[in-house]
């Protein structure tokens, strides 16, 4: 289909394809899910209803042969809009055992468990995988040169080289946008952000089952409040405080059960504490690092634009960070890995830990200004990794501002975010 803009994420969805006899993918709203699955897809089944055709799920559920029946691979579009569509694929695929690539479903929420619990009977455990799509990386829109490889700084191959210099205004204007695929080419790139939010404080709220109420106020104001802490590990506690309505906090089960709800819309991508080993018995904390699915979406959250983030420094460079870390952890899982944040009780941190599968693993700040902010930051990462009984395979500040990707005489790496591929 013309018009495709490539995803990393292709290559593992036509692996499963190949070893699993149905792959679910998920993730938020306009991930470009749809678009992905139809360059495989052979017949599709979409569950979204389109102005003048009939209701797809009346349909559906007069004759649910309609949903399944088609050249396959077939594409069964929001698949959760009807749950019981799970075990009817599951049991087509163990009919037709031994056959890979049936079905690819789409799905941007979890079907509320009160109202599915009683209807999905079976995992799909060997039958159906589930993949999680994200938005676009600054790779994937081309907004990375791609220059330094990841995989090669695995191997141990050095860098070297000079890429276009990136202004400030380039970085606030990534940020702003987002890594959504519609939003790449349009005159106001703030725009789709913001409706992004308006809707889920208002239609995505009003799919919710009567058994799940929502306090919109409250709602909005955990939102706020998970905006204004993007990047930092924040307890559930604090949230609920810095959530409070006329210094009333919110209670600690309402704001689980919050957070639970953008769980199932697929909005947070929280990232994990790392544990290693040490030699000494510096106790880790185990927080996870708290980030929206892309960073665009705390942006708009918060109202930020390009004049008003230059005059707050401090939260452009939170925004910063989740803007790398949301690449960072898309290019851990295109190499099979995933992407930690360390942090331990003698205060000393780091941004990033990318893990790969076989137990290798980097050590990465990252740092919106260059200089003294990188020194700074190569001190840390030395300081830290000498602290570690195993050993990283290399260390890298990311810089937003660095004009080329070197190899510092301390050994660390400083790389330019608009540098990177897997």
């Amino acid at each position: 289909m013309s018009g495709y803009l490539a995803r990393l994420i292709d290559s593992k969805l036509d692996l499963w394809l190949k070893t699993f006899g149905a792959v679910l993918l998920e993730g938020p709203k306009w991930t470009g899910k749809t678009m992905t699955c139809q360059q495989r897809a052979k017949s599709a089944f979409y569950f979204t209803r389109q102005p003048g055709e009939p209701d797809p799920l009346a349909l559906a559920r007069l004759d649910s042969s309609l949903v399944l029946s088609g050249d396959n691979p077939r594409l069964i579009d929001e698949w959760q809009l009807m749950p019981e569509v799970w075990d009817m694929t599951r049991a087509l695929c163990d009919s037709r055992s031994g056959e890979r690539g049936l079905f690819l479903l789409t799905g941007s929420s979890v079907p509320p468990q009160k109202k599915s619990g009683n209807i999905i009977q079976h995992s799909g455990a060997g039958r159906i995988a589930r993949l999680r799509m994200s938005t676009m990386s600054l790779f994937e829109t081309g907004d990375s040169s791609g220059h330094v490889s990841l995989s090669a700084l695995f191997e141990g191959e050095c860098v070297s080289g000079t890429i276009r210099k990136i202004s400030l205004a380039e970085i606030i204007h990534f940020i702003i946008r987002g890594g959504w695929p519609g939003n790449l080419d349009v005159p106001d790139s703030s725009l789709i952000p913001r409706d992004y939010v308006e809707r889920i404080f208002t239609s995505e709220l009003d799919k919710l089952s009567d058994e799940a109420r929502v306090d919109r106020q409250k709602f909005q104001r955990l939102v706020y409040s998970l905006a204004r802490n993007e990047s930092t590990v924040c307890s559930i506690s604090t949230l609920a405080g810095d959530a409070s309505i006329n210094r009333r906090p919110l209670d600690d089960e309402t704001v689980t059960r919050y957070l639970d709800i953008l769980d199932d819309m697929f909005l947070l991508s929280n990232q994990r504490a790392y544990s290693p080993t040490f030699r000494s018995r510096t106790r880790l904390k185990i927080g996870a690092k708290r980030h929206f699915c892309d960073p665009s979406i705390p942006a708009a959250v918060v109202g930020a634009n390009e004049k008003n983030l230059l005059k707050d420094l401090q939260y452009l460079g939170f925004l910063f960070e989740s803007l790398a870390e949301h690449d960072l952890r898309i290019y851990a899982e295109a190499l099979g890995g995933h992407l930690y944040h360390y942090q331990d009780y003698d205060n000393d941190e780091v941004d990033a830990v990318l893990v790969l599968d076989d137990g290798r693993f980097a050590l990465i700040e990252i740092k919106l200004g260059h200089e003294n902010a990188i020194d700074e930051a190569a001190k840390n990462l030395l300081k830290v990794a000498s602290k570690l009984e195993k050993k990283p395979e290399f260390l890298a500040v990311v810089s937003g501002m660095a004009p080329a990707p070197v190899r510092r005489e301390d050994g660390v790496f400083v790389l330019p975010l608009t540098s990177l591929r897997p």
